[in-house]
């Protein structure tokens, strides 16, 4: 059985020197602290259990050696704008710690697939309630980040609910487009099972055709997800 883990993170902002509150860009020479991994949560599918690291629990080198070891346990990890956010800012933050790199997980970034059904927004706090699959948890804006930074032991308690609801909602919402995430890596055993939640109720549902082959179009009965079969060359 393929090990799934849905992660998110949280970071901490950028410290610099500023001469105005609007429009001017930040020299390397004005630049304090350039932040960093504040926390962040992790869930393998069909589990129950949420992880939760941070950096005031575990210091930032053990939070950083435990993600990447979960990590290097998964056969794919389910973000949301992972690939574009949390995925490289992982790899960084595990450069400058001075740790090797993760072994290479097949990703599956679920706005991808958001984004192919036309919504009116694509920010997780929008799409989370339309599908009904829970919701964001509400906040104070930046202060949180900057009460969580001082030290304040209410706003670290409200930091981990609310990182570690965003994994909860983002593995609910994996579950609900499972169906129409079409590039989704087969992580089953064996050919004959549906490639996203390896069960072997798989009908075939006539052909599809490309410019030179009939390719058989295959349904999952579980989870609804189609995937292609044998392929005959058209004479």
């Amino acid at each position: 059985m393929a090990k799934i883990l849905v992660c998110d993170i949280e970071w901490s902002p950028a410290t610099a020197y500023v001469w105005r509150m609007f429009d001017e860009n930040i020299s390397p020479a004005q630049l304090i602290d350039p932040g960093g991994l504040l926390c962040f949560s992790a869930h393998w599918i069909g589990s129950k259990e949420f992880l939760f690291y941070s950096e005031w629990q575990h210091g930032k080198f053990y939070m950083a050696e435990a993600l990447r070891d979960l990590l290097n346990e998964a056969d794919a990890v389910v973000t949301y704008n992972g690939d574009r956010y949390d995925i490289p800012k992982i790899r960084g933050h595990l450069m400058l710690s001075g740790l090797k790199p993760f072994a290479p997980p097949t990703s599956i970034d679920l706005i991808k697939t958001i984004k192919k059904f036309g919504f009116v927004m694509n920010r997780l706090a929008y799409i989370a309630p339309l599908l009904n699959v829970g919701a964001k948890i509400k906040h104070e804006g930046f202060d949180l980040w900057r009460s969580v930074l001082e030290g304040d032991k209410a706003a670290q308690a409200r930091m981990e609910k609310y990182c570690v609801q965003d994994v909860r909602v983002t593995a609910a919402l994996y579950k609900k487009i499972l169906p129409f995430i079409h590039n989704h890596p087969h992580l089953g055993e064996d050919k004959g099972e549906c490639g996203a939640c390896n069960s072997t109720n798989v009908h075939k549902r006539g052909y599809r055709r490309t410019k030179y082959f009939k390719v058989q179009r295959l349904q999952c009965q579980e989870c609804g997800s189609w995937s292609d079969g044998a392929r005959q060359k058209i004479k």
